[in-house]
C-alpha cells in the first residue's frame, strides 16, 4: 500500500497492518481490524471510548480474552510489512531499546513483575526494534517487540554470582534475542543494529555477525583490545586517534534556552574485540574485527561537559562519506525514545486495565503500531514542511484543516494575511493546525509541538473529520 493513504484513512491503515493476522478465525481478524481503526481515531481513550457502543466494546474485550489472540499473532502482520519495506532499501537502521511500562495503580493485573525496586510498582519491560530509513531518517515500522517480566526475588549484584546465571536468563539476552529473531537481511541489503550502552556486549556483536547484519553501538565498557600497534585498553587507544574529519551539529544542551551549533571532531581506528575469558559459552567464539569511532567536542562552553560518543561498528569507514554516515547514524537512536513517548503519552498503554498479562500484551501490541503513524507525520512536517499536504492526506482532511486555519487567524495584532486553501496547504501548515487543536499556540518561543499536544490535536481533528462525514451530502443520502 502507498504510504500516502496510511495517515489519511485509518480503516485502510488498519487493514494493511492487521488484515492478515492469524487468530484462528477470520471473524476475529475482522474484529481486530475494526478495533485498530477505532483506536486510531482515539488512541488515548479507553476501549469503551474508542468503541463508542457497548456492543463494540464488549466484542473488543472478548477478542483480547481469546487464547488464540496473542501478542505475536496480533503484531506479526506489521512485523512482516516492515520487514518487506526494510528489504527494499540499501541500508536500514534498526534502532533498539527497552521501555518500562509501569502499571502503578493496577494491582489486580496478573502476571506482571517489578519494574523498579522490589517493593515498587509492577509492570512489563518492552523490547522494541524500530526500522529507520538511513537516507530520509524516517521511521518505517517495528521489526520486533517482546515483553519481559523480572523475577520477584531481588537480583544478586555480585559479579561472580551473576556469571553463574545461564546467558538465556539474563536481561542482557534481551538484545541478543532481538538480533537473532530479526535474522539476516536480503542479499545486497545492510541492516544496522543501533544501540545504546546497554547493548555493548561481545555476545551481541557475535550474534549480529552470525546473522550477517551490521551494528553501531555506543561503547560503555573499557576492555582489552588488539590494535594495529598491539594490545591496548579501548578508551586509551581511541582517545589517542588523530582527527579524521570535522562536523557541526545543532543541539540543545541541558537547561539551555536555545539550540546551538556545536563543532565536533571525528576519529576512527581498527581494533579486534576478544571474547570474555570469564564466560564459558564465549570460549568457542572467534575474535571480532571492527571499527571504533570517536565523536567529541574540544571547546565546550563554561559550565558544560564536553560532548563525546565512542561507537563500535562493523560498517566500513574508509571514506569520509561513510564515516559521516556512521556518526549521523547513532543520532537516529533518539527516534526510539520518541516512539516510547508516543506509546506512553499518545496511546496511554500504562492506563490499560485488562486483568492479566495474556490479555494486556496483545492490546499493547496493537496500540504500539499507532505511534509509527504520528511519528512519521511529525518528521515529515519537520524535514519537508513545504511538501503539499495532498501527498499525505485526502481531500476532505485538507479541506477541513484549511477552513480551520482560516477560522483561527488572529483578530488582533499583526494581521495574518495568509489564506489557506486546499490547493496550497502544505504539510507544515497542516501540522501547525494539529498543534493549534492540541493547545500549542505556535509562538516564537513555544518550541516544537510536544507529543501530548500533538496527540490531543490529532484526536480533536478526527472528531472534526467525523462531523464532516456525518454532515456531507453523500452521508446524508446514504443514511436516508
Amino acid at each position: 500500500m502507498d504510504d500516502v493513504h496510511l495517515l489519511a484513512d485509518r480503516e485502510e491503515w488498519a487493514v494493511c497492518q492487521f488484515g492478515t493476522a492469524e487468530l484462528g478465525d477470520r471473524r476475529r481478524t475482522r474484529r481486530l481490524v475494526k478495533v485498530a481503526a477505532q483506536a486510531a481515531g482515539n488512541s488515548c481513550g479507553s476501549i469503551p471510548q474508542q468503541a463508542g457502543r457497548w456492543a463494540d466494546a464488549k466484542a473488543a474485550y472478548r477478542l483480547f480474552d481469546t487464547e488464540e489472540v496473542t501478542h505475536a499473532a496480533v503484531c506479526q502482520p506489521h512485523f512482516d510489512w516492515t520487514r518487506q519495506r526494510a528489504g527494499e532499501l540499501p541500508m536500514v537502521f534498526l534502532v533498539q531499546d527497552v521501555m518500562t511500562a509501569a502499571f502503578t495503580s493496577h494491582h489486580a493485573c496478573r502476571g506482571l513483575g517489578p519494574v523498579g525496586t522490589q517493593d515498587g510498582p509492577t509492570g512489563l519491560h518492552q523490547m522494541n526494534v524500530l526500522a529507520v530509513d538511513s537516507v530520509r531518517r524516517q521511521p518505517m515500522g517495528l521489526m520486533y517487540q517482546r515483553h519481559y517480566v523480572r523475577p520477584p526475588e531481588p537480583l544478586d549484584t555480585r559479579r561472580h554470582i551473576r556469571r553463574k546465571i545461564p546467558s538465556q536468563q539474563r536481561e542482557s539476552h534481551w538484545w541478543v534475542e532481538a538480533i537473532r529473531t530479526i535474522g539476516s537481511p536480503p542479499p545486497e541489503v545492510r541492516w544496522v543494529h543501533v544501540g545504546d550502552r546497554g547493548e555493548d556486549m561481545f555476545v551481541a556483536y557475535h550474534q549480529a555477525r552470525t546473522q550477517r547484519t551490521d551494528w553501531l553501538i555506543r561503547v560503555a565498557r573499557d576492555r582489552s583490545v588488539l590494535t594495529p600497534e598491539g594490545p591496548d585498553r579501548l578508551f586509551d587507544y581511541v582517545r589517542r586517534l588523530p582527527t579524521r574529519m570535522h562536523k557541526t551539529i545543532v543541539t540543545r544542551r541541558p537547561k539551555a534556552e536555545a539550540p546551538e551549533h556545536v563543532p565536533l571532531n571525528i576519529a576512527v581506528g581498527e581494533v579486534i574485540l576478544k571474547p570474555s575469558r570469564y564466560e564459558p559459552e564465549q570460549r568457542e567464539f572467534d575474535p571480532i574485527p571492527c571499527r571504533l569511532v570517536r565523536v567529541w567536542e574540544t571547546s565546550p562552553p563554561p559550565g558544560h561537559d564536553a560532548m563525546e560518543w565512542i561507537l563500535c561498528t562493523s560498517l566500513p569507514c574508509q571514506t569520509d562519506t561513510m564515516l559521516g554516515l556512521v556518526a549521523d547514524g547513532y543520532g537516529c537512536r533518539w527516534m526510539i525514545e520518541e516512539f516510547h513517548k508516543c506509546e506512553k503519552t499518545g496511546c496511554q498503554i500504562e492506563q490499560r486495565r485488562l486483568e492479566s498479562r495474556d490479555r494486556l500484551e496483545p492490546l499493547i501490541g496493537m496500540l504500539s503500531v499507532l505511534p509509527v503513524r504520528l511519528l512519521a507525520l511529525k518528521l515529515v512536517a519537520r524535514d519537508d514542511p513545504e511538501a503539499p499536504a495532498g501527498t499525505m492526506f485526502d481531500d476532505l482532511m485538507i479541506d477541513v484543516m484549511a477552513k480551520h486555519l482560516n477560522r483561527t487567524a488572529p483578530t488582533k495584532g499583526p494581521a495574518d494575511t495568509t489564506r489557506y486553501t486546499a490547493a496550497t496547504l502544505t504539510v507544515g501548515q497542516f501540522w501547525r493546525g494539529i498543534g493549534l487543536l492540541g493547545g500549542h499556540l505556535g509562538r516564537k518561543g513555544d518550541g516544537p509541538i510536544g507529543w501530548l499536544r500533538a496527540w490531543r490535536g490529532w484526536q480533536s481533528f478526527h472528531l472534526m473529520i467525523l462531523g464532516a462525514h456525518l454532515t456531507s451530502p453523500q452521508e446524508a443520502k446514504k443514511c436516508g
